[in-house]
This record gives structure tokens, sequence and C-alpha cells, in this order.
């Protein structure tokens, strides 16, 4: 008398699946989190680091998008004073820069206003900060994704 499987690699395939489709959910959700977490810092910076909002066309501008595949699943953009150019700027920065990218995840911050560079080269901060703290917050977020799915595996 043998031992008989009571399910099938079709069973097997499909919770795979599952585990796959979760995890990528929760890489979706850290990269809005990044995405929201330098949006606002840079929007903060204070005019005496950063700049002064004229138009709001750049703190506008200011926003993020996240990729999958080379498609936008999720964005984060909002209007400051009259600013509504600044966020279709931003918005076709982000595509463009996100277009580039047909395969996985993609993060994209963006300052769109074709100004941005010229108001950073003058040494004022429009996205450096946020580039910073991305730079210093998302070897964490990863850190932490891989050990909640290594307890998830070895549970």
């Amino acid at each position: 008398m043998g031992i008989k499987a009571n399910f099938s690699s079709d069973t097997i395939r499909s919770r795979f699946e599952k585990f796959l489709q979760a995890i990528e959910r929760q890489q979706i959700e850290k990269l809005q989190y990044l995405g929201e977490l330098c949006v606002k810092h840079a929007k903060l910076v204070p005019p005496d680091v950063g700049f002064t909002d004229q138009t709001g066309n750049l703190r506008s501008s200011i926003g993020y998008m996240v990729f999958k595949n080379g498609v936008a699943i999720h964005e984060g953009y909002s209007q400051t004073k009259e600013g509504s150019e600044g966020i279709r700027a931003g918005q076709r920065l982000a595509k463009k820069v996100g277009s580039k990218y047909p395969q996985g995840l993609v993060l994209v911050v963006t300052a769109g206003m074709n100004y941005a560079v010229h108001v950073e080269s003058k040494g004022r901060d429009v996205l450096t900060s946020a580039e910073s703290l991305a730079r210093q917050e998302l070897p964490k977020m990863i850190e932490k994704m891989v050990s909640n799915i290594g307890k998830a595996v070895n549970d």
C-alpha cells in the first residue's frame, strides 16, 4: 500500500501563483508608500532651502507614478495654487520615464516642469532631499519585506 497525494500539480501551481501575487501586491503597496513619502517630503521643503511658489506649477509637478510592465497603475499628484499645468507636466514626464521599463515594477518620482533642473542647479532643493530619503528608506523596506516573506515560507 503506497501513499497517495490528495492534491494535484494544478493545486500547487495555483497556490504558488497566489503567493507570488500577494508578494507583488506588497511590493506595489511599498512603492506607493515610498512615492507618497518622497512627494510629501519634497513638497514640505521650506522655501529658504527649496523654492517659493509663484504659479504653483513646479510644486504641482512633484508627484509619482508606479508602473507595472511599463503601464502606470497608480499615481499621486495634487495641485498647488493655479498649478494645473504642473500636474500635466509631471504626469507626462513620469509616463515617459516609466514606459522605458517594460518589465517589472518601477516607481517614478518627478518634478516635471522643465525648469526644475535649473532651480536645482542653483543649489535649491526640489527633489534632492526626497531622493536621499528614498535611497535611505528603500533598502529598509526591501529588507523587511524579504524577512516577512521568509517568515511566511518557514511557517
